[in-house]
């Protein structure tokens, strides 16, 4: 059954009263005319209107079969499936977004014309240039502190000197201890750098000379234009591997923990996987019909990067799995049949024809029922309906 969510349950059916309009018992053994015939079982619904239980897609209808068919049975087709022993899997299925993530913006408080940015979809990192004021560069630096002051001789201490100190090591231009003091070797790391770009050896960085992101970054959208002016938002960027970002009902979450693994289902129908790399906060969502809902916002990498060729900025299907039962005995959820007074029993093939086997259910999830007792073994053919 599916919730109005999207999201997969699972259920254990009733059972269906008494009903036989013909007030008599039916056989408990149909004859077949072959070892294992193939033949199509007629079908009587109970009640005046037809009482359908629909389970994860499948449909059983609840029904037992006329006495006086029984004649003609011999000649007719049946669909038949295996008893099996195995998982029983419960899915949920969002729709999620295969790209490179949420975009941000980048700009910084730098006066002057944008005179230059780099193409959509250029990969920046450490040291490299973002876009360029009045002709000259705007440079990128990692670290989860932004800018909010240029730094120079005389400045406070402070964790962004720490993280500017740390950011010219790694460029190869501070060759100290990276800490919050700014000092002289500050200075000549700063110099050092200004020379390599080309700029004025000044020693200081004036407040929108550097940005700083928590990672390399790639160019999403230009979002000033060139010859315009200068401000805090100049570029939209976004990370720069490709990931999944999909919501799912917060009841899920312990379905999909970070580094728990996930199928995906890209649009060519194609499947792979993927693990959960980030869960949100919950927040409120559109729900589509004037309302909102609560939602879980899920970050996705897959597994194999190459997975997703070429693909960006497209809809996918994640599926969320959780196993209810491990190592038990299942049927198709078709193949139950109502026992007239409750209960339920499947039909199983013999070689002198078919045999209803009394059932107890457990769970049922995904077109499947879990047995949990009754006279079945694995490899037991029992009839479906279709």
């Amino acid at each position: 059954m599916t919730g109005d969510d999207g999201n997969a349950m699972s259920m254990v059916v009733p059972g269906a009263p008494d009903t036989d309009p013909a007030g008599s018992e039916h056989d408990e053994t149909i004859p077949a005319t072959g070892e294992h015939a193939r033949r199509r079982r007629p079908w009587i619904v109970i009640g005046a209107s037809a009482t359908v239980v629909a389970v994860m897609g499948g449909i059983i209808a609840l029904s037992w079969r006329a006495p006086e068919a029984e004649a003609d049975v011999r000649d007719i087709d049946v669909e038949t499936s295996m008893v099996t022993v195995g998982d029983l899997v419960e899915q949920a299925r969002q729709t999620g977004e295969l790209g490179f993530g949420p975009k941000r913006e980048l700009g910084g408080e730098l006066p002057g014309t944008v005179t230059s940015m780099p193409p959509v979809g250029t990969i920046v990192a450490r040291g490299q240039e973002l876009y360029r004021v009045d002709d000259q560069p705007v440079m990128l630096l990692i670290g989860d502190l932004p800018a909010w002051r240029g730094f120079s001789e005389g400045m406070s201490d402070g964790a962004d000197v720490l993280q500017l100190e740390q950011n010219l090591h790694a460029l190869g231009y501070f060759d100290g201890e990276p800490d919050e003091e700014f000092d002289w070797t500050t200075r000549s790391g700063i110099e050092d750098w200004q020379e390599a770009l080309g700029l004025e050896e000044s020693g200081a960085l004036e407040f929108g000379r550097v940005l700083f992101a928590p990672s390399d970054v790639r160019v999403a959208e230009h979002l000033a234009s060139i010859g315009g002016p200068s401000g805090t938002a100049v570029l939209s960027v976004t990370g720069t591997a490709k990931v999944i970002t999909v919501d799912i009902d917060p009841s899920l979450s312990s379905f999909a923990p970070v580094g728990g693994g996930v199928v995906v289902s890209l649009p060519d129908g194609a499947t792979t996987s993927a693990t959960v790399a980030a869960s949100g906060t919950p927040v409120e969502r559109d729900d589509g019909q004037g309302g909102t809902k609560l939602r879980l916002p899920l970050t996705l990498v897959l597994d194999d990067p190459s997975a997703g060729g070429s693909l960006s900025e497209v809809k996918v299907t994640v599926t969320i799995q959780h196993v209810l039962a491990d190592d038990v005995l299942l049927v198709p959820v078709l193949a139950l049949l109502a026992r007239p007074g409750g209960g339920f029993a499947v039909e199983r093939m013999t070689p002198e024809g078919t045999e209803l086997v009394d059932v107890e259910l457990g769970a049922i999830a995904d077109g499947s029922a879990e047995i949990s007792s009754g006279e079945l073994a694995d490899g037991d053919e029992v009839v479906v309906g279709s």
